[in-house]
């Protein structure tokens, strides 16, 4: 009994500090923020994750660890499948993306509050982070960018990692602006429409990776002399 008080007391302040965290962002959430949301004292804290960095790192832990695990392990298994070929090129990104889509509409993984606060791990990086950032973020996009390089042959490195960042970064602002798409495009789209969104960012990001080479850029000394 006293093991299940304790795991729903840490639950507690990891669901309340995930909100937070979210909404306002670490230096903007205070652990009295946290204590008040979670209904729980400040020694509860301390007892369970030690200081407000660690309770940091935990509350995104928790969610992308299984994810990336998930991720990868189906990405494993196309590429096995692939065998000399190349993995096919939607599957791909659809394995990177989806479960992503599908932890933003589901409250119990983190909804979108944990894909918000993950989008500010990216965007507004803070030093104690730097190794998760490593472990969970920049090896699992390194893997799909292998995985993707392989398709697309004719682009040049500089190329293709340009092209990358703009497909995880507009799978960001996808997701940042789902619950508005109806307002935002005067009822063209739906709002909250996870399956249309999947389905068109998947085209979208094969046609990006797969449209002709970037034309060689011509140097400011070149084209003065």
């Amino acid at each position: 009994m006293r093991n299940e008080e304790t795991h729903i007391t840490a639950e507690k302040i990891l669901n309340a500090a995930e909100r937070l965290f979210a909404e306002n962002g670490f230096n903007g959430t205070s652990l009295r923020h946290i204590t008040d949301a979670a209904k729980v004292n400040l020694a509860s804290v301390n007892y369970h994750f030690g200081d407000k960095e660690t309770l940091y790192t935990e509350v995104i832990h928790r969610r992308i660890q299984p994810l990336n695990a998930a991720r990868l392990a189906k990405l494993d298994q196309v590429i096995a499948l692939a065998g000399d070929q190349p993995p096919p090129l939607p599957l791909v990104i659809e394995i990177l993306v989806k479960p992503v889509f599908e932890m933003h509409q589901d409250p119990a993984r983190g909804g979108q509050h944990i894909v918000k606060l993950i989008a500010r791990c990216l965007t507004e990086p803070l030093p104690f982070m730097s190794e998760l950032v490593t472990t969970e973020f920049q090896t699992t996009i390194a893997r799909f960018s292998q995985a993707i390089r392989r398709s697309v042959g004719h682009l040049t490195p500089e190329d293709f990692m340009w092209r990358m960042s703009f497909v995880v970064g507009s799978m960001q602002h996808t997701l940042a602006t789902l619950h508005q798409m109806g307002q935002l495009t005067r009822g063209i789209c739906k709002s909250h429409d996870h399956e249309a969104a999947l389905s068109h960012f998947v085209t979208s990001a094969v046609a990006v990776f797969t449209a002709p080479a970037s034309p060689t850029r011509t140097s400011s000394v070149n084209a003065s002399a």
